[in-house]
């Protein structure tokens, strides 16, 4: 069989005021199947416009092992809604799991702070990586109002504010697809997340402090927040999809069924089928053509060894012939007789370079994949 290409959640009426839903996902939720086990913490400034040499405070709430493993803030009791580590103005936690994360049907994580009341919000940005070198931040938008400073424990209408840890009331996340940042950055693998940083908001309006959302909008949440728990309040970070390596995880990770798991359907109606797409990552394949040679690029995943890939060409679309070929997740290589030359970079996600000569008239170039 061959396929190719050519070139439970909460909304309480009450808060729903803004453009975004209040799609928050209770910690009890049972698609979470991992938690962080590791994290490295990074504390901010209680207050970063008056932290200084002779006066640096930090807030002191907490520690690492409060952001690992599942969320166990409740609320019941108002005064008490721990336990979380408090990160402080602009303040960092990075995490680890046991077993990389990935793209699929729906949310992927959700990151849980403390909010006692759904109101009094603390914000940080979320960003992701599959080298633990390179991380790359949810687009957020923040529609809050920026006329006047939110105080510290005032309140924040989370359906203003989206793509930012903190909406959500605690015991309940808030939910992150990454099909959002799929074809991103090259260096961006959403199918083999390795690493997590979240970032707190530092939510004051002072230019020279303030923290901007993704279209540039300054980002108003409680500042300052001058106390042991000052900044972003982190509980825990819960995965729903774990990463795979097998074409039949991969559709039940996509709750494919029947005909729409077949490796030649195209579930998307977008014109790559899923057996190209499970292989590769996106399933494109760029293509530059210039006077002495064509140059074509697309990427396959090393990991994922249960089928073969290639690029072809033809100069009828009929009679197609392959140029280079990755069999089982191996490197690409030419095919005996082929002009190709092939380049690769990387390790997981790796980025392919086909190059091949010009010839004289109409040539075509398609990516294919077979089990």
């Amino acid at each position: 069989m061959k396929t190719s290409i050519p070139l439970l959640l909460m909304t309480p009426a009450a808060l729903v005021a803004g453009p975004y839903p209040a799609d928050f996902i209770p910690a009890a939720d049972p698609r979470f199947s991992l938690w962080a086990t590791a994290v490295e913490l990074v504390r901010g400034p209680g207050d970063i416009a008056e932290f200084t040499e002779e006066f640096p405070y930090f807030p002191t709430f907490g520690n690492e092992t409060s952001a690992i493993g599942p969320a166990d803030v409740t609320t019941g009791d108002e005064g008490n809604p721990f336990p979380v580590v408090s990160l402080g103005d602009g303040g960092s936690a990075t995490l680890t799991f046991e077993q990389a994360l990935a793209d699929g049907a729906g949310p992927d994580f959700a990151v849980f702070e403390n909010s006692f009341n759904g109101r009094f919000l603390e914000l940080a940005h979320v960003e992701v990586s599959s080298d633990g070198g390179n991380f790359f931040r949810f687009p957020s938008v923040s529609l809050t109002q920026t006329d006047s400073q939110i105080p510290d424990y005032a309140s924040l209408d989370p359906t203003n504010i989206r793509n930012l840890a903190g909406r959500a009331p605690g015991g309940s996340g808030t939910p992150f697809d990454l099909a959002e940042l799929r074809r991103h950055h090259p260096a961006l693998d959403v199918d083999r997340i390795t690493h997590m940083r979240i970032v707190d908001v530092v939510g004051s309006l002072n230019p020279a402090y303030r923290t901007l959302d993704s279209l540039g909008n300054p980002i108003n949440d409680p500042y300052p927040t001058f106390h042991e728990f000052g900044g972003f309040d982190l509980d825990a970070v819960g995965a729903i999809s774990p990463m795979v390596t097998t074409y039949a995880a991969w559709t039940a990770s996509w709750n494919l069924v029947g005909n729409d798991a077949l490796p030649t359907a195209d579930t998307d109606r977008d014109g790559i089928p899923n057996l190209i797409r499970y292989l590769t990552g996106n399933g494109t394949l760029a293509m530059e053509s210039a006077t002495a040679q064509t140059t074509m690029r697309f990427s396959r995943l090393a990991y994922r060894t249960d089928g073969k890939l290639r690029v072809e060409s033809s100069a009828t679309l009929v009679d197609w012939q392959p140029l280079v070929q990755s069999v089982a997740g191996a490197v690409c290589l030419p095919t005996p007789g082929s002009p190709a030359t092939v380049a690769e970079s990387g390790t997981d996600l790796v980025q392919v370079t086909v190059t091949v000569p010009t010839t004289p008239g109409k040539r075509y170039f398609r990516l294919a994949a077979e089990p």
